[in-house]
């Protein structure tokens, strides 16, 4: 695992310890995948934030588990750092969202691309717009599904990764059951492709299944 692009903070599902969600660093730029509600906690004493050149938080959609404490770290950036957060988004109410928790317009900037990166539609819940993506990153493609109930959309981008972060879950349901999924991910592992597991609810089933043959932790 330490050899990995991302690094996990946590990949609890939902009502786990530890929200899902990981970070690298490039080029001196910070980037955080998620922002759930245990999330700022976790790294406003791990992270020196005013030594990067700009700090970027990618929001998958607007789950609490995964936007949790979104606003909570704008603030800090922006009332103690002095620092405009980039957030990179396409879910539709991104901007609703950071206005009804009392963020100021200018300490953030929304975008919904940037190099090297783009954003993967999925299917999970019916209430909100949801999204993975693929990004480059020194030369490595990688893809992180986030919450999905779906391989499907990633399957293109899968055939030419370096690394696959998949959601999956013992019951399925709005996220992918591992028991349907655990041929197919054997099969890509062995194209070469490393498979980390993530956002998981059941960690000893999940490893049972798969008899411990992915990345868990």
């Amino acid at each position: 695992m330490d050899d990995s692009i991302l690094k996990f903070l946590g990949r609890d599902s939902g009502f786990g310890k530890y929200n899902n969600s990981a970070y690298f660093e490039y080029n001196n730029k910070f980037f955080l995948i998620d922002c759930g509600y245990t999330v700022f906690n976790i790294i406003k004493d791990k992270f020196k934030f005013e030594e990067y050149e700009e700090i970027n938080i990618i929001i998958t959609h607007l789950h609490n588990d995964h936007a949790g404490s979104l606003s909570q770290f704008v603030l800090f950036l922006w009332f103690t750092l002095n620092k405009k957060a980039i957030i990179i988004s396409k879910c539709s109410k991104i901007k609703e969202y950071l206005d009804i928790t009392g963020v100021p317009e200018e300490a953030y900037i929304i975008e919904e691309k940037i190099d090297d990166f783009e954003f993967i539609k999925t299917k999970h819940s019916p209430y909100l717009d949801t999204y993975g993506f693929n990004i480059k990153i020194n030369n490595k493609s990688i893809v992180f599904t986030s919450d999905t109930s779906t391989i499907e959309p990633f399957l293109p981008y899968i055939k030419n990764c370096n690394e696959l972060y998949i959601d999956v879950s013992k019951s399925g349901g709005v996220h992918i059951k591992i028991d349907d999924v655990t041929k197919l991910l054997e099969e890509i592992k062995n194209c070469g492709t490393k498979v980390f597991l993530m956002h998981i609810d059941d960690l000893e089933y999940i490893k049972k299944v798969t008899k411990n043959n992915f990345f868990t932790e």
